[in-house]
């Protein structure tokens, strides 16, 4: 059984040596992107930049041409959610995804994707007369609250010149959400030691107080972060986007990142003494990007069934801008997809003792990642649980109690949804099929086989030509191996390749990376992240799609004493080769054994281990069986154990 590489601790610094290669004059003159975007592109410096309109690649769908809403001719949207959207049952996807789908897709559309509402320009939603959640006295003047979204004031003054909405954020796939969109919150964010980020007790992000820690005092200069609710929370978590505190899951995301960000400078710190505060962060910022990047375009969007062209390198002439039809309606997919409750596991596949979470609960409550556990048995139960169909359907928690109970600060997702088209200018769906080159369709068969569902979009439009574009989105036949229709395919597919080909600075055009590094960043996998930043010891490798938790939960061999060393390894299960790292105080010679089900001794590898971080990569072999072994380091200082599972 040989080893296919082991790696000492000075090569093995970073992901996979990502840090090791490149000389200190490289890293400090290294050109790196600018928090909101401006100068991706050097011709068109604002393509992508905060606070910049989005991309008006579909027709005009205001009702005047110039800005007020649209589908005035069209059904009230609460009547249609009635009519079409309510589901309180799970109707499981057809490929087998997990949760992570629409809580990677949600940490997505946070890095690139943000309109605000203007609260000047209110467009409450008319609720039915006797509606049984928003007017059960029957009063006939109940409203849904809700606000335009916030455009350029310079635009809306004809036809010539219509509406424009602004992305407040960086339109760029490239950490924003963790880092920010401009240099005041990605200053707070900083320790400004080591290039580190600020963190609070337990590992999470850290709190709106002047240390970060939550028992502190609030810090009145605090960046701002949204924090909707019925009872607001005084103290919450402070990240990169300002939605970071919306439900346990994204924070969990969202603290994830960070402290990837605060391994990666501990080890260009230790691969590169001499290097500076800014120069270790900027190169950690720099992989994170990459990472998330890697992650979006290697599982995510192959997950989900969108296949792009292959890459051909940076293209300035591709407009990378995030388009107004997506960010209105397209991208809005992962609603439908989202449970009823966030499951939570621990390490051996029980329920957590907190139990699960209902989401109509979990808003706006980042206490709970403080009191109750942490990050890991929400990524361990949407690792485990999978997602709903994309679907016209929204689970009551979204559609009837988001954010609140209804008349105490509860909204309607799936109404929002509809009215968010209409005033934003998204033309119907049809309309919005001809804009991609799609042939219209002529009658509610062509749009979907579901009986049911052409049944119910008769009875709320009438007519296939009257359709609001969420609704035909998400009512379309699915391709087949894919989550959803062929427009939605198409629009996803145009964006997310845009957003490739026209980023200067995508991971694989960059020059910071050599094709090496490209090559260990193109192996890493969300699995592998999480490992190596929580205490969770086993996941898929492809976390993407869902494994029940008890699947992967085995029992450990019976070493009562192995607690010295604290042994990480990825991916785990393995098929082929892992990675297992680990810190020890002092240098040595040192073993690793492989013992099977039955403690029977089947391996056993020498090592030479350095002081500080150790990384080691190892070849399985195609002697060893497929199945579970307990890994047990030795070393003069002491002796550590984990449970490996090859597939």
């Amino acid at each position: 059984m040989k080893r296919m590489d082991q790696r000492g601790p000075a090569s093995a610094k970073l992901i996979l040596g990502l840090c090791t290669t490149l000389a200190l004059t490289t890293a400090t003159a290294q050109v790196d992107r600018s928090y909101d975007g401006y100068g991706n592109n050097v011709d068109s410096v604002q393509w992508g930049q905060a606070g910049t309109p989005f991309r008006n690649y579909a027709s005009n769908g205001f009702g005047d041409a110039i800005s007020t809403p649209g589908g005035t001719d069209r059904p009230n949207p609460r009547a249609i959610s009635n009519a079409i959207g309510s589901q309180s049952s799970f109707i499981a996807n057809e490929l087998g995804t997990s949760d992570l789908v629409w809580g990677w897709g949600q940490f997505v559309d946070h890095d690139i994707n943000l309109n605000d509402d203007q609260p000047l320009e209110p467009i409450a939603i008319d609720v039915p007369a006797c509606d049984p959640q928003f007017d059960p006295n029957c009063t006939g003047s109940a409203t849904i609250p809700m606000f335009r979204s916030f455009s350029d004031p310079l635009s809306g003054t004809g036809t010539a010149n219509p509406r424009r909405n602004i992305n407040a954020i960086s339109g760029f796939l490239d950490g924003s959400t963790v880092y920010g969109s401009d240099p005041v919150r990605a200053a707070w964010l900083r320790t400004f030691s080591n290039g580190k980020l600020k963190m609070s007790a337990g590992g999470l992000l850290p709190w709106n107080t002047v240390d970060g820690e939550y028992a502190s005092a609030v810090d009145p200069d605090a960046p701002f972060m949204l924090t909707d609710g019925p009872v607001p929370p005084v103290k919450h978590f402070v990240a990169g986007d300002v939605r970071a505190n919306e439900q346990p899951g994204l924070a969990s995301m969202q603290t994830l990142w960070v402290r990837e960000h605060n391994r990666l400078c501990d080890e260009i710190s230790a691969a590169h003494p001499t290097w500076t505060d800014e120069a270790i962060y900027q190169r950690a910022r720099k992989t994170v990007g990459a990472l998330i990047q890697v992650i979006t375009y290697q599982e995510f969007l192959p997950a989900i069934g969108l296949v792009l062209p292959p890459y051909g390198g940076y293209d300035p002439q591709t407009d990378p801008r995030i388009m107004n039809c997506f960010s209105a309606a397209a991208y809005r997919f992962g609603h439908t997809l989202v449970n009823g409750e966030l499951m939570r596991y621990d390490e051996d596949g029980n329920l957590w003792s907190f139990g699960t979470v209902d989401l109509r609960n979990a808003f706006f409550a980042p206490t709970i990642l403080k009191d109750e556990g942490g990050i890991e048995p929400f990524l361990r139960g949407m690792a485990a649980q999978e997602h709903q169909r994309v679907d016209p359907l929204i689970m009551d928690d979204l559609r009837n109690m988001l954010f609140g109970q209804p008349g105490s600060g509860g909204l309607d997702l799936l109404s929002i949804n509809i009215q968010r088209g209409r005033e934003r200018g998204v033309p119907d769906f049809n309309t919005l099929r001809t804009d991609f080159q799609l042939p219209a369709c002529v009658s509610m068969t062509e749009l979907t086989a579901d009986t049911l569902l052409r049944y119910k979009l008769t009875t709320a439009y009438g007519g296939v030509g009257d359709i609001d574009p969420w609704i035909g989105l998400m009512s379309e036949d699915h391709l087949p191996g894919a989550l959803f229709g062929q427009t939605l395919s198409t629009i996803l597919g145009r964006q997310f390749q845009a957003l490739r080909d026209g980023d200067r600075y995508f991971y694989a055009a960059d020059p910071a990376f050599t094709p090496s590094e490209v090559d260990a960043l193109n192996n890493t996998t969300l699995a592998d992240v999480i490992l190596r930043n929580t205490s969770i010891q086993t996941l898929q490798p492809n976390v993407f799609m869902a494994v029940p938790r008890d699947a992967l939960a085995v029992e450990l061999l019976p070493f009562s004493d192995l607690h010295d060393f604290a042994l990480r390894a990825f991916p785990n299960p393995a098929q082929q080769h892992f990675e297992l790292a680990f810190e020890a105080h002092r240098a040595g010679a040192a073993s690793l054994e492989f013992f099977d089900q039955q403690g029977r001794l089947v391996r056993t590898d020498a090592l030479t281990i350095a002081a500080g971080s150790n990384q080691f990569r190892f070849d399985l072999g195609a002697d060893l069986a497929a199945g579970l072994y307990s890994i047990v380091l030795r070393t003069q200082e002491g002796r550590g154990q984990l449970r490996l599972v090859k597939q």
